[in-house]
Order: C-alpha cells, then sequence, then structure tokens
C-alpha cells in the first residue's frame, strides 16, 4: 500500500500535479510489471473446481477513508442480499496488481466485475483511474459493472487528454456498465458513451438501513476535510467552531477519514463507531459527501457545506427532500439561520425503500 507511506504521501503533497501523474504512472507499471514475474497463485474465496459463479468486487478499500469502506461494505452487501447463487469475492484496491495474474487464469466466462464506486472518476485519484482502465481491457470477455460514480476531469489540457482517454477505453469495452451518482456526471457520459448501458442511482451507501438509533443526542460534531479535496482553512473551521460554541455544550472535531489505515477485517467496527458518533449528535457540519450521507441515514440534523466541484452538490440532490440536511454558505449568518432552523425540527424518519425502484436498476445491470 504505497500510498499510505508517509514518505511517498510527503512527496505527493509537495511535488506539482502534473510530476505526480507521472510519478503515479511509473508505480502502477512497476507494481504491474512485478504483478506479471511474481504473481499470487489463487485467489482467496476463489475455488476454481466450483462450478459456481463469481462476482468480484474490485478496488475494495483498504485505506483510511470511512466514507469509501462504506461503499464497499454497502457494495457486498447488496451483491449477497440480491445473488446468493454466487460467489461474492472482494479484491482490495492495494492488491489490484498483485491478483490480476492470478484473476486471468480463474476467471470464468459467466462471472462478473463490478468495481466500486466513489468519486475517483478522474485525475484527482490517478492510481484508481489507472487500475480501472487496466481492468477494462484485460477483462473484455467479462460483463464490468461501475457501481455508482462521480467524474470529474479538471478543465486543464491534461484533464481533457486524460477524459478522452477514459472514454475511449470505457467505449471498447463491449459489456460495461456505467451507474453515476449525479446528474452533472449522467448527462457527461451519457454523451460520449456510445453503445454501454449508463444509469443514474444515488450513492450505494443510501441503500443501507439506519445503523444506529441514538438513545441520546449530546454533542454538536464538526466533520470537515484536511486533504486536497478541502476549500476552507484553519480560519474558516475556526468560524464555524465558535458559531456551535454559542448554541451548544458540547463540540466534537472528528472526520472521516482516520489517521490509521482500515482493513477490511475491521471494517464495520470501524463503520459503527462513526455511525455512533455521527448518531449521538444533535447537529453535524460538514463539507464530506459522507458526512451527510452518514448524518441522513441516522437521522440526524446536518448543515453540508458547499465545495469547489459537483460531487457533494450532486448527491445533495439525493437527499435535499430530507427535512434534517440543509446546504449553508461557510458565513456566520447562514450557518446560525440553518442551525436555529433544525434546532426546532421535527425529523422525518430515512427510509431507504425510497430509492429502492433505482438501486433496482443496479440489480437489473449485474443479472
Amino acid at each position: 500500500m504505497w500510498n499510505e507511506i508517509k514518505f511517498i504521501k510527503f512527496l505527493k503533497d509537495k511535488m506539482p500535479f502534473t510530476m505526480k501523474i507521472f510519478v503515479i504512472r511509473i508505480l502502477v507499471a512497476f507494481q504491474y510489471i512485478k504483478g506479471m514475474i511474481l504473481p499470487e497463485k489463487t485467489i482467496l474465496g476463489v475455488d476454481e473446481k466450483s462450478s459456481k459463479n463469481v462476482i468480484f468486487i474490485l478496488l475494495g478499500t483498504d485505506y483510511a477513508n470511512l466514507g469509501d469502506h462504506a461503499m464497499t461494505y454497502a457494495h457486498e452487501k447488496m451483491l449477497k442480499n440480491e445473488f446468493p447463487q454466487y460467489e461474492v469475492v472482494e479484491i482490495l484496491v492495494s492488491d489490484t496488481m498483485k491478483y490480476i495474474k492470478a484473476l486471468k487464469k480463474v476467471i470464468k466466462k459467466g462471472d462478473i466485475i463490478t468495481l466500486k464506486g466513489g468519486g475517483n472518476v478522474g485525475i484527482e485519484y490517478f492510481r484508481e483511474e489507472l487500475y480501472r482502465r487496466l481492468i477494462l481491457k484485460t477483462f473484455k470477455d467479462n460483463k464490468i459493472v461501475l457501481f455508482p460514480q462521480t467524474v470529474y476531469f479538471p478543465d486543464t489540457k491534461l484533464g481533457k487528454k486524460e477524459f478522452k482517454n477514459t472514454v475511449r477505453i470505457f467505449n471498447e469495452h463491449n459489456n460495461f456498465k456505467l451507474i453515476l451518482r449525479d446528474e452533472i456526471s449522467y448527462n457527461l457520459m451519457k454523451s460520449v458513451i456510445t453503445k454501454n448501458e449508463v444509469i443514474l442511482t444515488p450513492d450505494i451507501v443510501l441503500s443501507l438501513d439506519n445503523p444506529i438509533i441514538p438513545k441520546e443526542r449530546n454533542y454538536a460534531t464538526i466533520l470537515m476535510r484536511n486533504d486536497k479535496e478541502g476549500i476552507y482553512g484553519n480560519k474558516e473551521k475556526e468560524l464555524v467552531k465558535n458559531v456551535l460554541d454559542e448554541k451548544y455544550e458540547n463540540v466534537r472535531i472528528a472526520d472521516t477519514c482516520t489517521d490509521y489505515v482500515i482493513s477490511k477485517h475491521n471494517r464495520r467496527d470501524e463503520l459503527d463507531k462513526m455511525w455512533k458518533l455521527i448518531a449521538e449528535s444533535k447537529i453535524v457540519i460538514t463539507d464530506r459527501l459522507h458526512g451527510m450521507i452518514f448524518a441522513a441515514i441516522t437521522e440526524t440534523p446536518c448543515i453540508v457545506l458547499n465545495t469547489y466541484n459537483h460531487k457533494l452538490r450532486g448527491v445533495y440532490k439525493w437527499v435535499e427532500h430530507l427535512n434534517y440536511i440543509k446546504v449553508a454558505d461557510l458565513n456566520t449568518e447562514d450557518l446560525i439561520s440553518s442551525i436555529d432552523e433544525l434546532i426546532t425540527v421535527k425529523v422525518v424518519p430515512y427510509d431507504r425503500k425510497e430509492y429502492k425502484d433505482l438501486f433496482d436498476k443496479i440489480i437489473d445491470l449485474i443479472k
């Protein structure tokens, strides 16, 4: 997991973006060559002698982002519930190159590949973009389903070039199904994908039931980004805390990204801890997409702060009808107004069944 090595992360933070893209290409190429020369012989969970077909989850989450872990968890849960006739096997994103040769060996024509959803179709998370392209080029005889994604390529020379590369590879696969989770991404890909199916659904985490029933709410919680997608600095974060301090006795600062790696094996425990933290809150203020979604599924009043691209705003459309989720600009007047409104709100219970017809479209694509 070179992405989690502190020295690599330090270098990536310091180097120019075009250089970063170049380095990622080199690292991925090195991983691929190593995977071809020294591949894993078997894939855990795959019985080569079994006649039972397999649905693979590729690019499964193995890093510190609980929003991404929630997507992988909901993805796997849907497959296991809806397709009991299949084995469901997850391959972690950091193991992609290690297992790709073994996967070529064991995969059968009736097996299906699903790719984790999220917001990484683009160049901000270029490792995942390169992995996804390689998977599409390698497994042309299998159905591949991309779970709900946001597409974002910057309007730069590099962004335009890589968007064309992605579209070309998407179109070269004859049985690739794209699921987008916001209208901007959907309309964009619908306009350039020439033969494969493209559909629009909510983020996969909204398929989960309310995971926690809170006994008591005692806190106000701030969940704000501290990464490359964050647009708010310490001054803005301090303003949020000061506004909450005027209204609430107990203010907590947390994040859906941890400072330690989360494995597949402790994924649910770590998600439960985060869901409990949110469910104990009287209010959450966040600029994180899954901070908003976690508030939605735990029926927690939430103020969502605007961000620089359409990822969060686009997914907000799926929860804007919930009377306890509000969007605000980061200024004192807007925050106070939204807080006062949410203090008195009578929360309408969250019901994932209202999305059932939309999520049924995913199930139909996989069949």
